[in-house]
């Protein structure tokens, strides 16, 4: 906030504007804590406290609240929206399920318990702690937002059962080192969600045959219900990992669709995920594909206008959206960006169909290596859109943005320039800028 104030100068309309911009974020941060409020009337002994990107921080903590109730203690999972101090001083054991996104960053859903809850010091004396922090060691930031949550509270007095248990990539060995603690509070083993249910791969075809970075769209049939617009597909691998895929489709297309960008690892092998779904099953074959809620990537509420952002397979996570909006007749501009102009084009000529057939009101896209000139990508469309972006999204409009991680960060930069820090800290929470990165 300071360096979006600082960047005003002394022009008047723009302190009006951040003003207007600092009186929202406030508002919205009195609203979810109100709400949090309201929610959290209700106490346990055990808070299974969860701050989640994707979900799947929410499922462990959902289970390992389960797990403790089975073994008859009052347990319940809250999430860090609506969390109170109130709850966490009522409760005896807290226990966090806790991600870290972008650079060492606090999920979406826990930006407003970062900004008020932890600047506050509450006395959680008596109580102990755990934490399991997710991460993925790939990214520099390892875990750092479940190590902030950690030392927040026993620096207010909670006593710490154990270290912060990291786990790299839902590793199964440090997985077991929380069933293990939570066994030691008296939880007792629970029937997990599975491995889904069995789908036929229909068809799968390599998008960019002349590509550098092979692109693939695939089709499952199988039971076509139960997701909308945003949710993930899990797929377990040979060596026991579990990948998350966007769907790119609607049920009401009676199949499953993924576009699957081809991954190698240093060593020059298949990825665990791509390597299966592109190499390891045939078409014809049956894999057992789970549906998971990713409640962060549906639709925003209202009926205000779109601005979906995203590159190569992020388009994926973007699909079924516009579709979506068509039909509740949301206007949608996409900014889309890919390799080549020619030989990565198919998902690109696909939207200029869209846009001629009315169900994108604007298409912008970037190439990020054409032959000849220069390249450019998303990041870059969205900081010369400047000038029409605020206009597009007026009051009421919101934004999705799905791909790559890298991109995902280029394109909040992007964003911050255009409508700054304020407006886009106060959309993360209102739920009208919404992300879903890899």
């Amino acid at each position: 906030m300071t360096l979006f104030l600082d960047s005003l100068t002394d022009d008047p309309a723009r302190w009006a504007s951040a003003g207007a911009w600092a009186a929202g974020f406030a508002a919205v941060s009195l609203w979810a804590a109100l709400k949090g409020r309201r929610k959290s009337e209700v106490a346990s002994e055990y808070i299974v406290l969860y701050a989640s990107q994707t979900g799947q921080a929410e499922e462990i903590a959902r289970d390992s609240a389960a797990s403790l109730q089975a073994g008859g203690r009052d347990a319940q999972a809250v999430s860090t929206a609506t969390a109170t101090v109130a709850q966490l001083q009522a409760a005896k054991h807290i226990l966090c399920v806790i991600s870290t996104t972008g650079e060492g960053d606090a999920p979406d859903e826990a930006l407003r318990f970062e900004k008020t809850l932890m600047r506050e010091t509450p006395d959680l004396t008596g109580r102990t702690v755990a934490v399991l922090a997710l991460g993925d060691r790939k990214y520099d930031q390892y875990c750092v937002f479940g190590h902030r949550i950690f030392n927040w509270l026993v620096s207010c007095g909670a006593e710490a059962v154990a270290p912060a248990i990291e786990v790299d990539d839902l590793d199964a060995a440090a997985l077991k080192k929380w069933q293990d603690l939570l066994a030691g509070l008296g939880g007792q083993e629970t029937v997990h969600a599975g491995a889904g249910l069995p789908w036929r791969l229909e068809a799968r075809t390599r998008l960019n045959p002349q590509g550098t970075h092979p692109l693939y769209h695939l089709s499952f049939t199988g039971q076509t219900t139960g997701w909308q617009a945003g949710d993930l597909v899990e797929i377990t691998t040979p060596h026991g990992h579990r990948r998350d895929y966007s769907i790119a489709s609607l049920p009401e297309e009676g199949r499953l669709d993924l576009y699957v960008r081809e991954v190698r690892k240093e060593n020059g092998e298949p990825g665990d995920g791509s390597g299966l779904l592109i190499k390891g099953i045939q078409v014809g074959d049956s894999l057992p594909l789970r549906i998971k809620s990713h409640k962060g990537f549906h639709m925003p509420e209202g009926n205000g206008p779109l601005l979906l952002i995203g590159a190569g397979s992020g388009l994926a996570g973007l699909r079924a959206h516009i579709l979506q909006a068509q039909a509740r007749a949301r206007k949608v501009w996409l900014i889309y960006g890919e390799r080549h102009p020619e030989r990565d084009a198919a998902l690109s000529k696909t939207m200029q169909a869209w846009r001629d057939e009315a169900r994108l009101a604007r298409l912008n896209l970037a190439f990020s290596r054409p032959d000849a000139g220069d390249g450019q990508y998303v990041q870059a469309v969205v900081a010369a859109q400047a000038a029409n972006i605020p206009a597009w999204l007026g009051e009421t409009g919101a934004v999705l943005c799905c791909g790559g991680r890298d991109m995902g960060l280029a394109v909040e930069q992007a964003l911050t320039g255009v409508l700054g820090q304020a407006w886009v800290d106060d959309a993360k929470i209102s739920g009208r800028y919404r992300r879903d990165l890899y």
